[in-house]
């Protein structure tokens, strides 16, 4: 009975252990998954739009684009008051949003750069936190269209 005791403990802290690097995994896989979506959606959108507004901080980028054919004014927030903050996208010039995600670890996102005087480059750096780890991702995205 004593032998069996010790197995059986031996047993439950592999399962557990193994339960606990398997839901690791998981919020990390989720969360890289939910900001690789968001990002290319964001470099599509900004790859197509024709000019930066001047009002874009490192924690709003506000560009005017095309979707679906139609002009429009494309909005990408990061909100919230603590992480983790969520990152919001509004397709009609910051009337309503839809929270795209909701795992930032800062709000600070946005950096643009110019070239002869436009801001034809953004650069968009996101922190995504889980429970455990955190993932950064990051690229440099130019404005095929933008306005000189």
């Amino acid at each position: 009975m004593a032998i069996m005791s010790v197995v059986a403990t031996a047993v439950m802290s592999v399962a557990i252990q193994t339960l606990r690097t398997t839901n690791t995994v998981t919020d990390r896989r989720d969360v890289f998954n939910d900001g690789r979506v968001a990002l290319d959606q964001m470099s599509t959108q900004i790859r197509q739009g024709e000019s930066i507004d001047t009002t874009s901080t490192s924690q709003t980028l506000r560009f005017s684009g095309y979707l679906d054919g139609t002009a429009a004014t494309i909005v990408w927030r990061a909100t919230g008051s603590a992480a983790p903050y969520s990152l919001e996208r509004s397709t009609n010039g910051g009337t309503t949003y839809v929270t795209m995600l909701e795992s930032l670890g800062s709000q600070d996102i946005f950096t643009y750069t110019l070239h002869d005087g436009v801001t034809d480059q953004v650069t968009i750096a996101m922190e995504l936190t889980t429970s455990t780890s955190t993932v950064d991702l990051t690229t440099d995205i130019y404005l095929r269209n933008a306005n000189s």
